[in-house]
């Protein structure tokens, strides 16, 4: 997997747990698909793009921590605002990564959120054309908040520091068995007219 160039968003909850709370959420928007005996790496299934001519997103449980649930979108802003609506409707908590590192058409940029109800932090870190490093909300038991206090604003937040946070949660993206899922996963994809549900196995 391109690490580079990435958006995932990341809970401390089941996969079944999951699904259902989003079919809650927005289920009449969208129609969900279980899709079994996927073998192969889920970052082979989307390639995430700016524009995408068909809302799509996987949960899916990483191999090496089967406990919780991973969203991962066919576009590069990780569907943030679903997820924030979705999270706020059912009091979720998660944590959202984006990563990009090796685009030169567009500026480099690094972000690392938590969100819940009842607390948010946001680190974000971008070239624009000078770097500019912010921060708000406390901060959280695994981070190196020295960094913070560095001269250079890009060394603050970057590709290594966000996947060593992440590292420290429980989610090795470097890992090939992080991209493999357990059994299962779901695809949620925009109706083109509200209505039903429309759950199945593909």
């Amino acid at each position: 997997m391109n690490l580079n160039n990435i958006t995932l968003t990341f809970f401390n909850i089941d996969l079944e747990c999951m699904k259902e709370y989003f079919i809650y959420a927005i289920g009449d928007e969208y129609s969900v698909c279980r899709i079994n005996g996927y073998k192969d790496s889920i970052s082979n299934y989307y390639i995430q793009q700016y524009q995408a001519s068909q809302v799509k997103f996987l949960l899916f449980s990483p191999s090496d921590n089967p406990c919780t649930t991973v969203l991962f979108t066919n576009v590069i802003d990780g569907y943030i605002n679903l997820i924030k609506y979705v999270s706020k409707k059912c009091n979720l908590e998660y944590y959202h990564i984006s990563i990009s590192d090796d685009m030169s058409q567009f500026m480099k940029a690094y972000h690392f959120q938590y969100y819940s109800l009842s607390k948010k932090r946001n680190i974000l870190c971008y070239q624009d054309p000078q770097w500019v490093f912010f921060e708000e909300g406390q901060a959280l038991w695994f981070e190196n908040t020295t960094l913070y206090k560095q001269r250079i604003k890009k060394n603050r937040l970057n590709k290594d520091i966000i996947l060593e946070y992440l590292k420290s949660l429980g989610w090795v993206l470097e890992k090939e068995d992080f991209w493999l899922p357990v059994n299962w996963f779901y695809e949620f994809s925009k109706k083109e007219a509200a209505g039903s549900l429309d759950q199945k196995n593909c």
